[in-house]
């Protein structure tokens, strides 16, 4: 069971707690807590323990930052006598409450080559402890995530944790029961456990119960229980909320990594699909057009046209049964192998299930039956005197020319849905996802045609130049038969399409999420008690950084206090982080420390009304997601007072690129793990309306050639300076702050984090789509191979008139290499618009960043296209040799033949 402490509930909280022990039902309690710790192994290391050296600290022993890179484990206080969780090596916690022993859990144990003996580190902002490891425990593989909305413990200083604990539900075979609704639950997956008073002394203020772990006795039914308490745990202040192994198994299935692999599932399935239906038409179209003149004869002998299509679609289910029953053997094996070599992969036996079977039979079936409607239509407008000829004529122009103008009405419906036509948002996101979007690809699908008759007359000429070929042998090479080469760059631009979009969406997203020009050089944080008024004098002295050049800042993070039903429906978050500042070194000076971009309203208007104290700055994007402006009100509710009320004036709109990275890494989020905006305000109001004290937080700028690790190390002296401090914390009593920290966040450390970052994330999210357009290159060599046999003749006559064998062979090699041109510019169309469009829909859901910016990254970009060109010359490099090898008679012969 789990309940959030709070000083004005605290007595209702422990009755109630007492109630439901005292109840024959309990066998056992354990009462939980938990907190952000930052953890390295330092085993071997000679240095005497507590080292009090800057150098120790900076050196693999920064204070946590919660959901930051790298993952900070949690730190479990627990009495329980015995493991929560299976062991799998060591023991568990002795019996000695002061013994400096941990156990920790085996998945960040593996992670991090932690062993039993080793001598863990841990670090926070108020301590550093070194501790030794004396077991191992399993635990649950993933973290169940029952509820949205973050609050945190309170911390050192009498205020929230700035590194928010994320709650757990852990049990093992105990039941676990009880969360408030405005918790995280999980399972923490990486944790180290020790007992209260070892997690008092690393904390710096003693560690109060947010979960409790209950087992109920033999005799009585968890369900029993809950009808039992429900009521009256509910009822408490703060509530409390019942949760059991049934809560946290539907937990795991609704989890962010679980769901995020079920719509990578989907989304490989999608791909898939459409690539398989057009490689099945681009097969069936150059079936259709080999076999015009048997299929003539068939219409003159008996058949008629339904039977001829009845054909045509038989063959098309037959060759998707085929493919269906050799994917799900191949897959399932490939699940087996990964099962065995990677035994962390699955977290049971993996089974193939009927509605994997049931599912994919009925999307091959359905697929294959459209794929096989126009090749069917062809075939069944054969004419019994076709069979004098032997080929079936292109597409009129008349045809082209009308689908061409039917898909682009089509695809520029889209952009119009998304940026043109007023609608709820709700609604504007169904019709995106149900209308708008199948219209774009459709549409795709129909401008092919003229796309790669337009490529093959613009780009024709180049490559027959660059290939040293006569231009009058490669006039049509596409064009001559049009749907088979229509059906090989369709199934091209199935992965490049989604690699340009998926690129060009993550880099345009990536931009207002980028730290701007706009933020100082450095923000400092002296965690966890401040700076007093001579702090900044010192700050100003660190060789490296500019004197005059510092600006304090007071920050708290709050909630807003909306009036009534005035709670914007876009805003996801509750909160907001406030900075105060001196508004005039910041914004009117001659050289203004920050250099913002003003929206709305001026910056000698806007620093006149934060200098009388209401006035404000809010972000652009804040202004996009409520539709305030200047002139309106922000109204917040002061932790360490939550009956007051605090109130700001907008009196301007900046645009602030880049504040949520800077806000997360810097530790300014006190109170909770996510907020909706940062808001600028005039630092002695903040102070007062928030009963802030001493300045915690530094904006700075550094000399050009300054040496981070040095301004870094003289930061953390500073900060030592106040090691051992005792101070009175809201709610808590007495905290010593043994350990105080400088935590320096490098605005240009903080862009080069989160380039790395993305880069990752999107090149992840490509390698699907470029793993599809690898396969699909064998669309592109069957294309080929057809292409070569329906010309063997053509092939023969031109070497009989003197064509050499490598004018042949680049005769090849140039058509393969305009089919991928073909895809390439048709992916480029599909792709620019779907970025763009996605970029667009982003500003109507609740976690945009800002307003919609478009950036087309040429540079990754080019590397798709690079790859179509190489796979489409690796697919058509076997058929053009072969070719090459064979002699003009025997092609005659052969072409002769065909016909």
């Amino acid at each position: 069971m789990k309940h959030q402490p709070d000083a004005s509930s605290t007595k209702e909280s422990q009755l109630a707690i007492g109630k439901c022990v005292q109840t024959l039902a309990v066998l056992e309690l354990n009462p939980i807590s938990q907190s952000r710790v930052t953890v390295t192994n330092v085993t071997g290391d000679s240095d005497a323990e507590d080292s009090e050296s800057s150098i120790d600290l900076l050196v693999g022993s920064r204070p946590p930052v919660n959901g930051a890179p790298p993952l900070d484990p949690t730190l479990v206080s627990t009495p329980a006598i015995d493991e929560p969780y299976e062991l799998v090596d060591g023991a568990w916690l002795g019996t000695d409450a002061d013994a400096r022993e941990v156990v920790v859990g085996i998945g960040y144990a593996s992670e991090n080559d932690i062993a039993v003996g080793d001598t863990l580190q841990l670090t926070t902002l108020a301590n550093q402890v070194r501790l030794r490891v004396v077991g191992l425990v399993d635990q649950a593989p993933q973290a169940p995530v029952l509820a949205q909305q973050v609050r945190s413990g309170a911390g050192p200083g009498g205020r929230p944790n700035p590194n928010p604990p994320e709650p757990t539900t852990s049990g093992g075979s105990k039941t676990q029961l009880g969360l408030p609704s405005n918790f995280v639950q999980g399972v923490a997956t990486n944790a180290v456990y020790v007992r209260p008073q070892v997690a008092a002394m690393i904390n710096g203020d003693p560690s109060k119960p947010q979960v409790l772990q209950l087992a109920v006795r033999d005799t009585v039914t968890v369900d029993a229980f809950r009808d039992a308490w429900q009521s009256q745990l509910a009822s408490n202040q703060p509530p409390l909320k019942l949760i059991d192994f049934a809560a946290v198994r539907g937990g795991l299935e609704s989890s962010r990594s679980v769901s995020q692999q079920r719509s990578q599932a989907w989304a490989a399935t999608g791909m898939a699909s459409l690539a398989a239906v057009f490689i099945i038409f681009s097969t069936l179209s150059m079936g259709v057009s080999e076999r015009a003149r048997e299929l003539a004869m068939l219409r003159a002998v008996a058949l008629t046209r339904a039977q001829i299509a009845g054909i045509i679609a038989m063959e098309s289910v037959l060759l998707a049964l085929i493919g269906w029953l050799g994917g799900l053997a191949t897959g399932w094996a490939l699940v087996l192998l990964g099962s065995h070599v990677m035994t962390g992969l699955f977290g049971s036996s993996p089974v193939l299930g009927w509605g994997c079977v049931v599912l994919t039979g009925l999307t091959v079936v359905v697929g294959s039956l459209g794929a096989a409607i126009l090749p069917a239509w062809r075939a069944m407008r054969i004419q019994p005197i076709d069979a004098m000829s032997a080929r079936t004529p292109s597409p009129r122009r008349l045809h082209r020319t009308t689908f061409a103008g039917v898909g682009l009405l089509m695809m520029a419906a889209t952009p119009i849905l998304v940026f043109a036509l007023p609608m709820p948002d709700t609604w504007r996101t169904a019709c995106y996802a149900f209308v708008a979007y199948p219209m774009l690809l459709f549409g795709t699908i129909l401008i092919a045609p003229t796309v790669v008759i337009l490529c093959e007359q613009t780009f024709g000429p180049m490559v027959t130049g660059l290939l040293r070929l006569d231009r009058r042998t490669m006039q049509v090479p596409l064009s001559s038969n049009l749907w088979r080469t229509v059906g090989a760059t369709l199934a091209l631009s199935v992965g490049l399409g989604l690699y340009t979009s998926t690129q060009t969406w993550g880099y345009s997203m990536l931009q207002p999420f980028t730290p701007g020009r706009w933020l100082p050089d450095m923000l400092v944080a002296f965690h966890p008690i401040g700076l007093d008024e001579t702090g900044l004098a010192r700050v100003k002295q660190v060789e490296g950084v500019r004197s005059d050049q510092v600006l304090p800042l007071s920050v708290e993070q709050a909630r807003f206090a909306w009036d009534g039903d005035a709670e914007p429906t876009r805003l996801k978050y509750d909160n907001a982080v406030i900075f105060g500042l001196d508004p005039a070194p910041a914004l009117t000076d001659d050289d203004p420390f920050l250099n913002l971009r003003f929206v709305d309203g001026d910056r000698q208007s806007a620093a006149e009304q934060l200098a009388d104290g209401r006035g404000c700055l809010i972000s652009q994007d804040f202004q996009i997601s409520t539709g305030l402006g200047i002139g309106d009100e922000l109204h917040f509710t002061p932790p360490a007072a939550e009956h007051e009320r605090v109130t700001y004036r907008i009196a301007a709109v900046v645009s602030l690129p880049g504040w949520h990275w800077v806000t997360k890494f810097s530790g300014v989020r006190r109170h909770f793990v996510r907020t909706a905006t940062m808001v600028m305000a005039g630092r002695e109001q903040v102070r007062r309306d928030f009963h802030l004290h001493r300045n915690e937080f530094y904006w700075l700028n550094l000399d050009d050639h300054a040496d981070l690790a040095a301004v870094e190390s003289q930061l953390q002296s500073i900060a030592e300076r106040d090691a051992g401090t005792t101070f009175t914390a809201d709610g808590m009593g007495e905290v010593t702050a043994y350990r105080p920290f400088a935590r320096a966040t490098a605005t240009e450390n903080v862009r080069k984090a989160i380039r790395m970052r993305a880069d990752d994330m999107i090149w992840g999210m490509s390698l699907l789509p470029l793993i599809t357009l690898a396969v699909m290159s064998l669309a592109i060599a069957n294309t080929m191979i057809a292409s070569v046999r329906s010309r063997t003749w053509e092939f023969g006559v031109m070497r009989s008139i003197g064509v050499t064998r490598s004018q042949l062979v680049r005769l090849v090699v140039a058509e393969s290499v305009l089919i991928g041109i073909a895809a390439v510019v048709l992916s480029l169309l599909f792709g620019l618009i779907a970025g763009w469009c996605g970029v667009g829909m982003a500003q109507y859901g609740r976690w945009f960043a800002g307003p919609p910016t478009f950036i087309i990254p040429w540079s990754q970009l080019s590397v798709g296209f690079a790859l179509t060109i190489v796979l489409c010359l690796l697919a058509g490099l076997w058929p053009a040799i072969k070719i090459g090898r064979a002699e003009p008679l025997t092609l005659l012969t052969a072409g002769r033949t065909a016909q």
